[in-house]
């Protein structure tokens, strides 16, 4: 499968789960995997393999001895199925040593309040790990050489300290990229030009009813899909997006005077903006700006 398949395919899987992601989360798992020499996977939530392709990008070669030619693959799913439970169930990444020796991390990915699937990155080894594989011994007496030994010589090994940086690191990552809407519900899509324009057009509130000819769909849907995908109605999300951009701008420009502000962001009468904004961050806006610069 070239690139864009593999893209085009975890696409597809996750929009099956109500949920799509962005093609730069596989860039930054590809990197990440590239700097450290560990591979990332994505799994749905019922624990199938989602990312990368096999065959692009496989399990170490040590693994896959095991999986296939000792038969451990039915072994190793459902330890990884265990352990992705024991993360859910603890709403957190957890780091554990597998029966191969090598060290893994899992965490669930939650997007929304909904689970999306399961991270997991690993493959690598701890100093502190033996430095015999522990299937060694098995696979010299069935297969008559020294092979599996090699490849597990061969895999990434850091020390203890430089394993909880590359965790925190990942961890770091993960909420970058669910912060940052890389992976988001489906239904966001539908209304991604509404949002769009409402960023690029402060001064231009849409009505309910121009947001629903723009994406084709009755006023209720834009309304539902609004409350469900950024927890605000259509108006309040106006507002909000709106007094927000007015809030970094009472600080960024101290000269601008307030009733300038306030044209900026689409309020044309500067008493209504000064009641509105005192009713969603609690002062005026003149208010607002001294104690902030005050304070920085």
């Amino acid at each position: 499968m070239d690139e864009q398949g593999e893209v085009c395919s975890i696409l597809c899987m996750l929009e099956s789960m109500h949920h799509t992601i962005s093609q730069k989360v596989s860039e930054i798992f590809d990197l990440y995997t590239e700097m450290h020499g560990v591979r990332i996977s994505l799994f749905s939530p019922e624990g199938r393999l989602l990312y990368p392709d096999a065959v692009g990008r496989p399990n170490c070669r040590h693994c896959n001895m095991l999986r296939e030619t000792l038969g451990m693959d039915k072994l190793c799913r459902e330890l990884d199925h265990k352990m992705m439970q024991v993360a859910f169930n603890k709403k957190d990444m957890i780091s554990y040593t597998c029966h191969a020796g090598m060290r893994e991390a899992t965490t669930p990915l939650v997007v929304d309040g909904e689970l999306v699937g399961y991270v997991m990155i690993g493959q690598f080894r701890s100093q502190a790990a033996p430095a015999v594989s522990p299937y060694s011994n098995r696979w010299e007496k069935e297969q008559g050489d020294r092979t599996l030994q090699a490849e597990y010589e061969q895999t990434p090994i850091f020390p203890e300290e430089k394993i909880d940086l590359l965790l925190s690191m990942f961890r770091h990552l993960l909420e970058l990229i669910i912060g940052g809407q890389l992976i988001h519900h489906k239904d966001y899509d539908l209304i991604d030009p509404v949002i769009e324009y409402i960023h690029d057009n402060l001064k231009s509130p849409l009505s309910l009813d121009e947001a629903s000819r723009m994406v084709g769909r009755s006023p209720s849907t834009v309304s539902r899909l609004f409350k469900k995908t950024t927890g605000r109605s259509f108006k309040q999300y106006q507002v909000w997006f709106r007094l927000e951009q007015a809030s970094r701008l009472l600080l960024s420009m101290p000269s601008r005077p307030v009733t300038e502000i306030a044209e900026a962001v689409g309020f044309d009468d500067p008493l209504y903006f000064s009641r509105v904004f005192h009713k969603h961050l609690g002062c005026s806006p003149s208010r607002y700006r001294k104690d902030n610069l005050q304070t920085n």
